[in-house]
């Protein structure tokens, strides 16, 4: 009698428990889940479709760029003419972007300009710069950017036989628009400014140069 009363207990716990555990089932299927817990937020539907850190996966600006910059009017700190349009003078760059607001810029620049002589026209100097700027930039509008940078560079400046070379300091603005997601064309202007040495017969290197640009990031 005794034993039989064990087995009805022990079959009615065992009938619990598949309840228990089918119930579970079904409130974990999600064919059965209700219409606000499948449906995804606005938020989530955002995120998926807008490819930008301030609304959801991927960044607003590429992680690397490289450009060419044409200096299209330069003012060297130099004896020679000045504020002349001049297509070969040209800066090639690279960047890296640490986040969207602050990023790293390393660079090459070729001049050349026709220096100043009693007789007119007199031999070209050729200018060569290489230098690192710390960036930050800005979105003005979707399109639109700006940004600014102040780095250190070395200059070599070589004129027939005689070359100088010195320290510089470099800065730069530029404000561009951005074409697509991966060109962008933008003006500005690139200051580097150093000399040959601390002597008063030292010469003076550098230049300013205003420059239209192109870029492309990835």
């Amino acid at each position: 009698m005794n034993f039989k009363i064990i087995l009805n207990f022990a079959g009615l716990f065992y009938a619990g428990l598949m309840v228990f555990f089918t119930g579970n089932c079904q409130a974990a299927d999600p064919s059965k889940l209700t219409e606000s817990e499948s449906k995804p937020t606005l938020y989530e539907e955002q995120s998926s479709q807008t490819p930008t850190v301030f609304g959801g996966v991927g960044r607003k600006l590429p992680i690397w760029e490289v450009g060419l910059d044409l200096l299209i009017l330069g003012t060297p700190h130099y004896e020679a003419f000045r504020n002349k349009l001049d297509l070969s003078n040209r800066v090639f760059w690279t960047e890296w972007w640490y986040d969207d607001d602050w990023g790293i810029k390393g660079f090459h620049a070729v001049q050349s300009f026709r220096m100043f002589s009693s007789i007119g026209s007199s031999a070209r100097s050729n200018t060569k710069n290489m230098g690192v700027i710390a960036k930050t930039r800005h979105l003005l509008t979707e399109s639109l950017i700006i940004s600014a940078g102040f780095g250190v560079g070395k200059t070599e400046y070589s004129l027939a036989r005689q070359k100088e070379r010195g320290d510089s300091l470099v800065s730069e603005f530029r404000m561009g628009i951005k074409i697509s997601e991966e060109f962008c064309t933008e003006i500005g202007a690139l200051i580097i400014d150093s000399s040959s040495g601390s002597e008063s017969e030292d010469q003076r290197l550098g230049s300013t140069s205003y420059f239209m640009g192109f870029s492309y990031g990835f």
